[in-house]
């Protein structure tokens, strides 16, 4: 979202402005309004603003004026002009102030349109062109950053450093910090790696976030940056006041620091989002860290961070986590609600019911993400019975090497290599998914054995009067599902399949030279040959007797 502030002294020409820019929904601009310079200088000390749209003459304080104090409350806003005077004076001045453009009341719709259209772009071609000269720079960051890391471990750890020790480092290492001033921890944590990520690629961006975050903060700011495996962590303490210049207003204390990177955060992400196409959370500490308390400071964080699975990807979460913790501790799921989720599934599973296993887990996960903060250790259990779940259903089958071909399974041993909630979901969507399609396919292979099986004994039986119970007992099957099963595969019931070999066979050996009727009889196990003649009458139209005389030589 672009934050865009209207000033201008002339109420009509502030709200028909206000009106349409809220109309251009395809430009997400949040608009604000002043009619005055002075109110105008209220809003943005409140609000982030990245374009401001002001008058040049006003009553007070002139428009000129005015962008000395957006520009050092906001760095990066860019300044259109909004003007009935068209002398080349202001023209001028306007253009030395560093405007980006100069417009004539009034202006229309599409000149307005137009001119956002180009300052959005102008805002995104300078994003690039900042990440492309700080690639240049990644190998000596990288430098830096080994030479830096043991010192920041130990800082992190519970290592017992004096200030002597860590006025020392900071001083050997050349880190911008003050060993005897306070600080500002803020985390962040990548909660999506684009697919096939390599080592360097994610050193890359993970060096371009960085360079984000700088060119956003370090004017009031120092910063120190460390990465560890998880998590990216910034050290932040107030920059040495510079000189006084007029309309300059410095950041002089560390609560108004904070509440400065907390407006700014939002629009960190938005950048990180928009320029290098990362999701990324962040955690903010306390206002007034000092160094021996960052330890337990850096815990909570962490844990905060692994806590805020059901928001998704890129939390915000600035100062007092802890009270929301304990705010929503009440809507965590319980351990015997867990399980009764986990025998649904594994039932589902075991069952080979493809559509109530994904339903039943689609459920579970969004029962899950109803608790915005879940405790670690019911993130874990959570994980291990859905690993467990996986790895013993695959086990048992012997199928976890087949799966193991399509899937990377290392994931059901490691909880860490999820980056949020949604991707363990995705992954265990997608094993269910190949579960159900090797056991559907072993199902039918297995079917097709028994079938194959239950012909076979047939064939050898026919000189047996062979009933679907003594099928049914030889195979250890009901006789209902065997003949149920029989059929879904053949087409035909089993008592038909018996009959077409019996009479196949008969007719076979009826044209046998010399074979008696009352042979053929015997053969296919018949208790007399009356019975069998009517039978053989019965399907094939013609006695025995006839059916030998009719095709004999």
């Amino acid at each position: 979202m672009n934050h865009v502030l209207l000033v201008d002294d002339e109420p009509m020409i502030v709200e028909g402005l206000y009106n349409m820019l809220n109309r251009i929904e395809e430009l997400e601009l949040i608009v604000w309004k002043a009619h005055s310079a002075m109110e105008g200088i209220q809003v943005m000390q409140n609000n982030r603003i990245d374009i401001l749209i002001t008058d040049v003459r006003m009553p007070g304080m002139s428009g000129i004026e005015l962008i000395g104090h957006v520009r050092n409350q906001w760095h990066h806003c860019k300044v259109i002009f909004l003007s009935g005077y068209s002398d080349y004076e202001y023209l001028q001045s306007a253009f030395r102030q560093g405007a980006f453009d100069y417009l004539l009341k009034p202006a229309k719709y599409d000149t307005i349109l137009d001119t956002l259209q180009r300052v959005i772009q102008n805002i995104h071609t300078e994003w690039q062109e900042q990440n492309v000269s700080a690639q240049a720079e990644l190998h000596m960051q990288q430098a830096q950053n080994l030479l830096q890391k043991d010192f920041f471990q130990n800082v992190l750890g519970h290592k017992k450093l004096s200030v002597e020790s860590i006025a020392e480092h900071i001083h050997h290492f050349q880190i911008p910090l003050s060993a005897d001033l306070p600080l500002i921890l803020m985390i962040g944590r990548v909660d999506r790696w684009p697919a096939g990520s390599q080592l360097r690629d994610k050193l890359l961006l993970e060096y371009a976030v960085n360079n984000i975050v700088e060119d956003y903060l370090q004017r009031f700011c120092q910063i120190a940056t460390y990465s560890e495996q998880r998590y990216m962590i910034w050290f932040i303490q107030l920059r040495e006041p510079v000189a006084p210049q007029d309309n300059v207003e410095e950041i002089r204390d560390l609560p108004k620091l904070h509440w400065y990177i907390g407006q700014l955060l939002e629009k960190i992400q938005q950048s990180i989002q928009q320029y290098i196409h990362l999701p990324v959370s962040f955690v903010l500490s306390k206002s007034n860290v000092n160094w021996p308390g960052i330890p337990n400071t850096y815990e909570e964080m962490c844990e905060w961070m692994r806590r805020g699975i059901g928001l998704d990807e890129k939390i915000i979460l600035v100062e007092h986590a802890d009270l929301l913790l304990s705010h929503y501790a009440e809507h965590e799921l319980s351990p015997q609600e867990i399980r009764r989720h986990m025998n649904q599934l594994l039932h589902s599973l075991e069952s080979g019911d493809n559509v109530s296993f994904h339903a039943g887990m689609t459920e579970f996960f969004r029962s899950v993400q109803k608790t915005v903060f879940l405790d670690y250790s019911l993130q874990m259990e959570i994980f291990c019975h859905l690993s467990t779940m996986f790895l013993s259903f695959m086990n048992a089958r012997k199928i976890t090497k087949e799966i193991g071909h399509t899937l990377e399974l290392k994931y059901l041993a490691n909880y860490g290599m999820f980056a949020n909630w949604a991707a363990f979901e995705e992954y265990c969507s997608q094993l269910a998914t190949l579960l159900f399609m090797n056991t559907e396919t072993e199902r039918k292979d297995q079917k097709k054995e028994i079938i194959d099986k239950v012909d076979a004994f047939v064939i050898k039986s026919l000189n047996k009067d062979i009933s679907l119970d003594q099928l049914s007992s030889v195979f250890h099957l009901s006789p209902y599902y065997l003949s149920r099963l029989y059929h879904a595969e053949k087409g035909i019931t089993l008592s038909e399949r018996i009959k077409q070999l019996k009479i196949a066979r008969s007719k076979e050996l009826l044209l046998i030279d010399g074979m008696k009727i009352q042979e053929v009889s015997n053969e296919l196990g018949f208790d007399s040959v009356s019975y069998f003649t009517k039978f053989f009458k019965k399907n094939v139209g013609v006695t025995p007797q006839e059916y030998k005389i009719n095709n004999s030589g």
